[in-house]
């Protein structure tokens, strides 16, 4: 039936009666020209939208790599080499047919601020230009041309910088972490420093490395010119446990005798100070002789002995006059304190520290971690490990290290950890790549230590990052206990730095992370510090740093394209 109507109506067109056949010829390259055009118009609408979509993206993907556009410098013209070639191969992408390569032009404006708001971005704009072909291509149509231009510089992009932040991190320094624990937390702390460093430069980050107490750095030199270190923690003591601290760190108790005369008693301190000269400053490389050592740093008695309550030779550094053991203020030191400081010493044997829960004032302690009143910072001589005769407190900050005369003396004295301040200086913060762990563990002092630390700070953020292995020990556990329970150690936080004007806070936030699987730890940090959420287990590096990119990633900006 089809094909009997199509004869009949070619024969009309063909007969002498047909009037179309003279109109459509003219009209049929008309037509056909009329769709060629309007197929390569909406060829190029389409690929105009395309180009819209793909120089965004590429502009998202430049600001991401943080070009600096710098034009000046060889590094900075290899920089834009390889962002064009980016740009180019995103293209190619984009755009197969695409003749040749596109021109590609960068405009990049730093630091800028949003009106009305604190807030900094860099504007990135990338300007593409790249021919593509026609579909149809005629003289009629597209002329001596074969391909048609696009061009795109709508591709503004803000990379925001946030308000910056101040993170104390607070990391477990413990005996368990050597090995690929401790290995682990440098490649973490390596990728986040320059993470944090680069894209919020107004950041800072602390380091607080812990066991039971924190290593600090103290100025000057010892004895013989090596570093002089401190064990530091902040607590306020109940009043039986209250002495000065600082002056009884190399001062031996003997608690065997702790009741017998004074004089057996100072006889004893007398002696034991000699041997620390003569056994540790001076057989420090290069060796003193004996003879020298007396003469630089010792007193020879004319009487001695435990009646007359003195060594044939005192000791003691010229440098501090109430370090000879017999002046006057020492003298009164010790006829006031010498049993509690005994007690004292004695019982941080068993409890690893000198802050367990029968020393501490808790109220006070809340009321005074804002500043550096409560801090207690004890002079740590160098001594073996079980030094205790002439390091009192030698259950604690064993991370700083001990005595070896080829690696660890008197004159090359350097610590395995210690405090690193906020600081937005990455060499300072690399430093932790050097660091080894050993010690038990008590991480609410940490905590409480670490609060001075970021009052220093000026960012309205403030974040604690806490990182641990494991638990407390049992003493150390039991204050933990006691400031997250009954104190609500991370609220009073949170309040009093909110409360400090000075401070320049306007958010305080704690995380807790894991780095062992520990359901039951983790619950606990997240009930009773950081809030839910807030508290995870990280066991490898990738996924720690993922979470703590995580945590500082709301401050280290966001893209936004207009």
């Amino acid at each position: 039936m089809f094909i009997e109507k199509l004869r009949a109506l070619t024969s009309r067109l063909a007969s002498e009666r047909g009037v179309l056949i003279v109109p459509f010829a003219i009209l049929l390259p008309i037509l056909i020209v009329l769709m060629a055009l309007g197929i390569n118009s909406a060829a190029g609408l389409a690929s105009k939208a395309r180009m819209a979509d793909a120089a965004s993206e590429a502009s998202l993907a430049v600001s991401a790599s943080s070009l600096a556009n710098d034009t000046q410098t060889a590094a900075g013209k290899e920089e834009i080499a390889a962002g064009k070639a980016m740009v180019a191969a995103w293209m190619k992408y984009y755009f197969p047919a695409m003749q040749g390569t596109p021109q590609v032009d960068f405009t990049v404006v730093q630091d800028q601020n949003q009106s009305s708001s604190d807030i900094r971005y860099t504007y990135y704009n990338v300007a593409i230009s790249l021919d593509l072909p026609y579909l149809f291509r005629h003289r009629t149509l597209t002329g001596n041309s074969h391909n048609y231009t696009l061009n795109a510089s709508e591709g503004h992009v803000k990379k925001y910088i946030s308000k910056p932040a101040d993170y104390v991190f607070i990391v477990d320094f413990s005996t368990s972490q050597i090995g690929s624990r401790m290995k682990m937390l440098k490649s973490v702390f390596a990728e986040i420093t320059d993470y944090v460093v680069g894209a919020s430069p107004e950041s800072r980050i602390a380091i607080v490395p812990f066991s039971t107490g924190v290593v600090v750095k103290l100025p000057g030199k010892n004895q013989r010119g090596g570093a002089m270190l401190g064990c530091s923690v902040l607590f306020v003591p109940k009043d039986d446990w209250n002495i000065d601290y600082a002056f009884w760190a190399d001062k031996r108790t003997a608690t065997t005798s702790a009741y017998q005369a004074l004089n057996r008693q100072t006889y004893l301190m007398d002696e034991a100070r000699y041997n620390y000269y003569h056994r540790y400053v001076a057989a420090s490389p290069p060796a003193i002789s004996e003879a020298n050592m007396k003469a630089s740093w010792c007193r020879t008695n004319s009487t001695y002995g435990q009646k007359a309550g003195r060594y044939q030779y005192s000791c003691s550094d010229p440098r501090d006059p109430d370090d000879d053991i017999f002046s006057a203020k020492s003298q009164a030191i010790i006829q006031r304190e010498f049993l509690r400081a005994a007690k004292i010493q004695s019982r941080q044997v068993t409890t690893f520290t000198i802050e367990h829960d029968d020393a501490i004032d808790y109220p006070a302690t809340l009321n005074k971690m804002f500043s550096d009143e409560a801090i207690i910072t004890l002079p740590m001589p160098l001594t073996p490990l079980d030094g205790t005769y002439a390091w009192g407190y030698n259950e604690m900050c064993r991370q700083a290290g001990w005595w070896n005369k080829s690696t660890n003396n008197l004159v090359n004295r350097s610590p395995k950890a210690w405090l690193i301040p906020l600081t937005g200086d990455a060499d300072q913060l690399h430093e932790f790549q050097s660091m080894e762990p050993y010690g038990w563990t008590h991480l609410s002092s940490a905590l409480v230590r670490s609060v001075p630390v970021m009052m220093e700070g000026q960012n309205r953020r403030k974040v604690f990052i806490m990182i641990s292995d494991g638990n407390d020990n049992t003493h150390p556990h039991k204050v933990t206990d006691k400031y997250l329970k009954t104190y609500d150690l991370c609220r009073k936080i949170e309040e009093g730095l909110l409360a400090r004007p000075q401070t320049n806070t306007s958010k305080v936030e704690f995380y807790y992370v894991s780095t062992t699987n520990a359901a039951s730890r983790v619950k606990y940090w997240s009930d009773y510090c950081t809030g839910s959420g807030r508290a995870k287990t990280a066991t490898q590096s990738d996924a720690l740093i993922k979470l703590i990119k995580g945590i500082i990633s709301d401050e280290t900006g966001h893209l936004a394209v207009n």
